[in-house]
């Protein structure tokens, strides 16, 4: 065997082993803001919260990634379509609007897209919400 080839097999097989890992790795220097603006834009919401997990929610910087990581999974979870899971996707849409307005009760694009998937499910009187979803929406004020 050449070394081109070896080299070939030995790049292939560290792409792959680097392409296994479920996790994003994440620059250690930048600060927890950016790591979770990174993981945001790459559709990586559950590591997000993971990372803000253990942090103080009720500091105001915290708060404010919380409810942006928890909007931009609702908007993710909405729409992304998937004929098979629409409606888990539409339950977890309404879980982490629910969780945005738990944190900010006057997340506004939270509310208008409750709305709509709420103004969906009543026109399919024979499909609706989970009961865990309608709970999170009646503890931050709704009632369907």
């Amino acid at each position: 065997m050449t070394r081109i080839a070896i080299f070939s097999i030995l790049a292939i097989s560290v792409t792959l082993i680097s392409c296994g890992n479920d996790s994003p790795q994440l620059d250690s220097d930048l600060t927890l803001e950016q790591q979770v603006n990174i993981l945001i834009e790459q559709d990586e919401y559950e590591d997000a919260l993971d990372l803000l997990a253990d942090e103080d929610e009720t500091d105001p910087v915290i708060a404010e990634l919380l409810e942006k990581t928890h909007l931009n999974y609702g908007l993710h979870s909405m729409n992304t379509f998937d004929a098979d899971e629409m409606r888990t996707r539409m339950n977890n849409a309404l879980m982490q609007f629910a969780e945005v307005l738990r944190i900010n009760p006057q997340n506004a694009v939270a509310r208008e897209q409750i709305d709509q998937i709420m103004g969906v499910y009543a026109t399919m009187p024979d499909r609706g919400p989970d009961d865990e979803a309608l709970e999170a929406l009646r503890d931050v004020g709704y009632e369907y």
